[in-house]
């Protein structure tokens, strides 16, 4: 079925190739216009599936704040066109529903691209993206219990494999935490990562020893998943890990399978990454001491990184290779100077500019925490 697209751009030449190509990919043009205000007025009344954007029009309002004022009335996803891809202009696009931010004129493969991504929603596709919102902590509910804290969640699709979970015990003082990465991504993965989160969350609540809640949660993957016959085997996977915070004793433990983590030590502002391997969830297990785990001391102004292979394996820059951790600790190492608030915007805008124009290669998620910035005040926290 087609999607209706609006374009907002004030060179006429490129507005017309624009429209050329919409068109020869079988979709309609709902309208074109030069001017911010001229498709603000076209959104109080009417929608569309996507907006191709210029940033530089020839009104006083720019393709950016046209985007925010249009998205108060209306949530569109937008790609920005432009030829004035300064960082800047990156920075302040992020928050607008940014489906691509391109050079003009877009080729008609990443223009076919944007709205193969657009038509692929479906209702029960957004419905179950709404469920994973409501069941997985989201992004006011990490800040409300670390401050300064980063999180990015980015799904390759419109739901996850990827996942986060906090669980604070009120009358311990202790809170559990980490990030789960199926290894697969889109429906498959997403299923999966509701059964693993529910399951692991369920025993947070029962267990304090990291390695009984994993332990317990590899039972219960066996047990659910041996109900498959062999033709409906299930092949995903899930990499883990998983923190437990002691405030009062200022220490911090660590059990997972096969997912890395780095910590930053204040004192020595010294990066250092681990990486907790061990039989992989599925497999059979002899007891919990199989599972990997590695306890710290932290000190104030500590940080643990936590993130999915989504983030190390996306391709990008100049020569289109996998970001990989060299790059990661490259740019942590260069953010320890940075205001503690703008760290989060910073490593999003790191992301966006590495990946460029490279389709996403897979989930995303990623997690900062300072430990001795927890809000043990528990009663705050709903997720």
């Amino acid at each position: 079925m087609g999607k209706k697209v609006v374009i907002v751009e004030d060179d006429f030449i490129i507005q017309e190739l624009h429209k050329h190509y919409i068109e020869n990919l079988g979709h309609e043009v709902a309208g074109c216009f030069t001017s911010g205000e001229e498709a603000i007025d076209f959104f109080s009344e009417n929608t569309a599936d996507l907006i191709l954007m210029d940033i530089r029009l020839e009104s006083s309002t720019d393709g950016i704040e046209t985007m925010k004022k249009i998205n108060e009335i209306n949530t569109i996803p937008v790609a920005y066109i432009t030829g004035n891809t300064e960082e800047l202009n990156l920075k302040r696009a992020l928050n607008t529903g940014m489906k691509g931010f391109y050079s003009k004129p877009i080729k008609p493969k990443d223009l076919e691209d944007i709205i193969d991504s657009i038509i692929d929603l479906n209702e029960s596709i957004l419905y179950a993206e709404r469920i994973q919102k409501a069941i997985f902590p989201q992004k006011p509910e990490i800040h409300r219990l670390f401050h300064h804290s980063i999180y990015i969640n980015r799904p390759k699709d419109v739901i996850s494999g990827d996942f986060c979970l906090l669980v604070p015990k009120k009358e311990s003082h202790l809170i559990i935490g980490g990030i789960g990465d199926c290894t697969g991504h889109g429906v498959p993965a997403a299923l999966l990562s509701v059964l693993c989160h529910e399951i692991i969350t369920s025993n947070s609540e029962k267990y304090e020893d990291l390695r009984k809640i994993i332990f317990q949660l590899n039972e219960s993957v066996i047990q659910n998943l041996s109900r498959l016959n062999k033709n409906d085997s299930v092949s995903d996977g899930l990499d883990l890990v998983l923190f437990k915070i002691n405030p009062e004793e200022k220490k911090i433990d660590l059990a997972g399978i096969n997912r890395p983590f780095i910590h930053y030590q204040a004192k020595e502002q010294k990066h250092n990454y681990y990486k907790l391997k061990g039989k992989a969830i599925g497999e059979p297990y002899e007891n919990d001491t199989v599972v990997p785990l590695l306890s710290f001391d932290y000190c104030d102004g500590d940080y643990f990184y936590f993130f999915s292979d989504g983030i190390t394996d996306q391709f990008g820059g100049s020569e289109s290779k996998k970001l990989m951790k060299s790059r990661l600790l490259e740019f942590l190492e260069g953010s320890i100077n940075m205001p503690l608030e703008a760290r989060e915007i910073e490593f999003e805008l790191f992301l966006r500019k590495w990946q460029g124009n490279n389709k996403q290669t897979d989930d995303m998620i990623f997690i900062g925490i300072c430990p001795s910035e927890l809000n043990t005040d528990y009663n705050h926290y709903t997720a």
